[in-house]
């Protein structure tokens, strides 16, 4: 028997799921969209969801089979929130249990590492679902995946990228202790608290 998760709707649907109060058995809904690295058709799967204790949030992921191009996203279903958001969280150097507390980033969110000078602005990652070690390792994909044209072109800069990803590595395995400042002015995003 099929549970109401991994049903599949229309997603002419979506706005009559994003009207209703029970999320518990949201179904799936998926369309075809358009790949813009291959222009081949992909799907977008729609999830609508309540993260206990925080709001409401529809998940959506894109994925094409043609090129493998994956796509996630975290939107809210709610409103502005009246009064922003601001997390101060210290992590100690060997805990690895603590970079696996999920975080909802929304996109008017600004991460900070301070030890680092070290800042995601709201434009570099749009809304996401993810933890603490990921938001930190994909900014380390993200700054790495230029490096070979950087070295080329500008040593010097480079190498002190090079320096700086060993320090953010370092904060995304646990090796270093940091404090990881989230700040969002419109309130939706958060970080679980085990």
């Amino acid at each position: 028997m099929e549970s109401s998760r991994d049903q599949i709707v229309d997603v002419r649907s979506v706005v009559e799921a994003i009207s209703t109060e029970e999320s518990n058995n949201a179904p799936l809904y998926q369309v075809e969209s358009l790949c813009m690295r291959c222009g081949q058709n992909g799907i977008t799967r729609f999830l609508f969801t309540l993260i206990p204790h925080f709001r409401k949030i529809l998940l959506s992921a894109f994925e094409c089979p043609h090129c493998g191009e994956r796509n996630n996203e975290v939107q809210f279903a709610g409103e502005l929130q009246p009064r922003g958001c601001w997390y101060n969280l210290v992590f100690p150097a060997g805990d690895q249990k603590m970079l696996n507390r999920q975080v909802v980033k929304s996109d008017s969110a600004t991460i900070k590492i301070p030890e680092l000078d070290f800042e995601i602005p709201p434009e570099a990652q749009r809304g996401s679902l993810s933890t603490v070690e990921g938001i930190l390792t994909r900014a380390v994909d993200e700054l790495q995946a230029l490096q070979e044209e950087r070295k080329k072109v500008d040593p010097q800069t480079a190498e002190a990228i090079d320096q700086f990803l060993l320090k953010l590595r370092a904060c995304a395995t646990g090796d270093l202790s940091f404090t990881f400042i989230l700040d969002d002015p419109a309130g939706n995003s958060f970080i679980e608290n085990p």
